[in-house]
């Protein structure tokens, strides 16, 4: 789900004081939303630098990394030249703070070589990769951040229609997290769903195939026409079942981020509907945080084109059950 720049702060300073902030974090948005002012804001708390713009933050203890060349892409020179920055040793109480911005252009070497860093951090250290283009990053780069989407403001939530599917599951699983059985539960009812949306997604196509068709049928061979246009149909079917399968999936991140709001206590949390508020008064931030990260982890699985049943397998009782707690 994605937060106003005032509630990530909020999660942020809740994971300082547990000890539990992560070594990298995935900050996406606009600047408008917040992402600049919210890396700014962790320069302050953790180093007492002060810079009006990431591009001015002049600080013994901070990097900012940014496109450069006419093609404006971040390089692997530029990725290395922060090495010797990090394997300095920071005085008691700073943490090294590098901030990437338009993380998207990393180049692939520069993106791999990156990768080595994130995969083993130096300690003291915090990387903040900055984005619009979340979806241009490697998967693996993603997989080793906690995202953070930022928001301009708070507005109405709009369910897809999948996601209006999904919601008696999901509302029937939260009131029984911690409980594998809950998550054997909602896997077999989350593939039911998905089997049904396809199967209606794979007519609906269909038939508006067949109306073309039928519209073009004077004058053209309707058989040979529908042959040529068989590949792109099934693609047709496949991107649209994808589709739905990641909102579905983003409507339970949804529940499980507004949750950990409220454990968190922020102010002004709407919740979608009255289980995930009984949720968060039940399971701990720490809890809550680990149970979103498993759905960026099943996000990450079903990316990397794992068997659907087995990622629903082994993250649902990671997201549901005991095995975050």
């Amino acid at each position: 789900m994605a937060f106003t720049r005032d509630q990530a702060w909020n999660l942020l300073q809740n994971a300082r004081q547990g000890g539990r902030l992560p070594h990298a974090i995935l900050l996406t948005g606009t600047p408008a939303a917040g992402t600049h002012a919210l890396a700014l804001a962790l320069a302050k708390e953790l180093n007492g630098a002060v810079a009006d713009a990431p591009e001015n933050l002049r600080h013994p203890m901070c990097r900012v990394l940014r496109p450069g060349s006419k093609i404006r892409t971040i390089t692997i020179d530029t990725v290395r030249s922060v090495e010797p920055f990090l394997t300095l040793k920071a005085a008691e109480g700073d943490t090294k703070l590098v901030i990437l911005l338009e993380a998207d252009r990393l180049m692939d070497e520069a993106a791999n070589a990156f990768l080595k860093t994130l995969e083993e951090p130096p300690p003291q250290t915090l990387i903040v990769l900055i984005t619009e283009l979340p979806n241009r990053l490697l998967p693996t780069i993603l997989s080793r951040c906690v995202r953070l989407d930022l928001r301009t403001k708070d507005t109405s939530l709009h369910l897809t229609p999948a996601q209006k599917c999904f919601l008696p599951y999901v509302k029937a699983a939260l009131p029984k997290v911690g409980e594998d059985v809950a998550a054997l539960a909602l896997r077999a009812d989350f593939q039911n769903l998905l089997s049904k949306r396809k199967d209606a997604i794979s007519e609906r196509i269909t038939a508006d195939l067949k109306a073309e068709a039928k519209a073009i049928s004077e004058g053209t061979d309707v058989r040979d026409w529908e042959a040529r246009q068989k590949d792109a149909t099934v693609a047709m079917i496949e991107t649209e079942y994808l589709s739905e399968r990641s909102q579905m999936i983003e409507l339970l991140s949804l529940c499980l981020g507004q949750a950990l709001l409220v454990a968190s206590h922020a102010p002004d949390v709407r919740v979608l509907v009255p289980e995930i508020e009984e949720l968060a008064h039940k399971c701990s931030v720490h809890s809550l945080l680990r149970r979103m990260q498993s759905v960026d982890l099943l996000r990450s699985d079903l990316n990397f084109n794992i068997n659907e049943a087995l990622a629903l397998d082994s993250r649902l009782l990671d997201i549901i059950g005991n095995n975050s707690l």
